[in-house]
C-alpha cells in the first residue's frame, strides 16, 4: 500500500495565469504560497488550507495549447499527493501495471514522479518525498 500523508495541491493549466490568479487570489480570497517560474513555464502555488491550487501556464503559446487539451481556459492536469517514500511508492505503482512519465525529478525540497494517466484511471497522479521527511 502506498504511504499516503496528505493532498498537496491540485494542477490546472491555464491559459492566462494572471487572470486565473487574479480569480483565485483577488476574488477568492486563496493565499499565495510561491510562484515559479522556469525556461517552459511559469506557475504560482495559492494556498486554501492544507492544500494548494497550481496554476500553470506555458511561455510557448502552441505548448499551452496543446497542455490544455482541447480547452480554451483551463483544464485541470494532475493531482499532487505526498507520500512517505517515493521509493516504495514506485514499487506499489509497478505492481499495479501504473506506468510513469520519466524519472523522479527534483524540485525545491520535493522529488517527484507522475503517473501516465491512461494507466492510472484517466488521471495524473503526481506522487511527491519531502526532504527529510514530515
Amino acid at each position: 500500500m502506498i504511504g499516503l500523508k496528505r493532498i498537496d495541491h491540485v494542477g490546472v493549466v491555464v491559459a492566462s495565469l494572471d487572470t486565473a490568479r487574479e480569480l483565485l487570489e483577488a476574488r477568492f480570497g486563496l493565499e499565495f504560497a510561491r510562484e515559479v517560474d522556469k525556461d517552459d513555464l511559469r506557475a504560482v502555488f495559492l494556498r486554501s488550507g492544507d492544500a494548494a491550487i497550481e496554476l500553470i501556464e506555458m511561455k510557448d503559446s502552441e505548448s499551452n495549447r496543446v497542455r490544455l487539451a482541447g480547452e480554451t481556459a483551463a483544464r485541470l492536469e494532475h493531482i499532487a499527493l505526498e507520500v512517505e517514500s517515493l521509493t516504495a511508492t514506485m514499487e506499489v505503482l509497478e505492481a499495479l501495471g501504473i506506468a510513469l512519465t520519466g524519472p523522479p525529478q527534483r524540485a525545491g525540497v520535493y522529488t517527484s514522479v507522475w503517473t501516465r494517466e491512461e494507466t492510472s484511471g484517466g488521471v495524473m497522479f503526481q506522487f511527491m518525498e519531502r526532504e527529510g521527511g514530515s
